[in-house]
């Protein structure tokens, strides 16, 4: 015979386990095809992924790296062409401002002045009259 002391507490968890109920259908629904449908109480089970989805997944996502590192690589050859080709527009622009800056000192007015003063004009200096046209 076991005896038990009154002061000595057990834990008990209680059954998880599905218990049979009276009308004999072990746990499952009747739905209303006749068939018989397990019980799902709050359980969330995580969708089942076939491998050849994975496979499909892995390939797809290494070509569309594949694109973005020819993508990448791309750019950054056509960034080094502009770069090129601007620094040479640089070039081009600093000569042609040299350039411009030489024929304005030939064609502006003091070359002009000293040029005519070479040649035996006479400078009248500014007009002071007011000219009056008539008609």
């Amino acid at each position: 015979m076991i005896v038990q002391s009154p002061l000595k507490k057990h834990d008990i968890r209680p059954n998880l386990r599905k218990v049979p109920s009276p009308n004999g259908n072990n746990g499952t629904q009747n739905n209303s095809k006749g068939n018989f449908a397990p019980k799902t109480k709050g359980k969330v089970s995580m969708p089942k992924i076939k491998p050849w989805k994975v496979i499909l997944g892995s390939i797809l996502i290494g070509i569309m790296g594949l694109l973005y590192l020819t993508h990448v690589f791309s750019t950054q050859q056509l960034l080094e062409e502009v770069q090129a080709i601007e620094a040479e527009y640089n070039r081009a622009r600093a000569q042609y401002d040299e350039l411009k800056l030489s024929y304005d000192r030939m064609v502006g007015p003091a070359d002009i002045y000293q040029k005519a003063e070479e040649q035996g004009f006479i400078n009248g200096g500014p007009a002071e009259e007011v000219i009056i046209i008539e008609e």
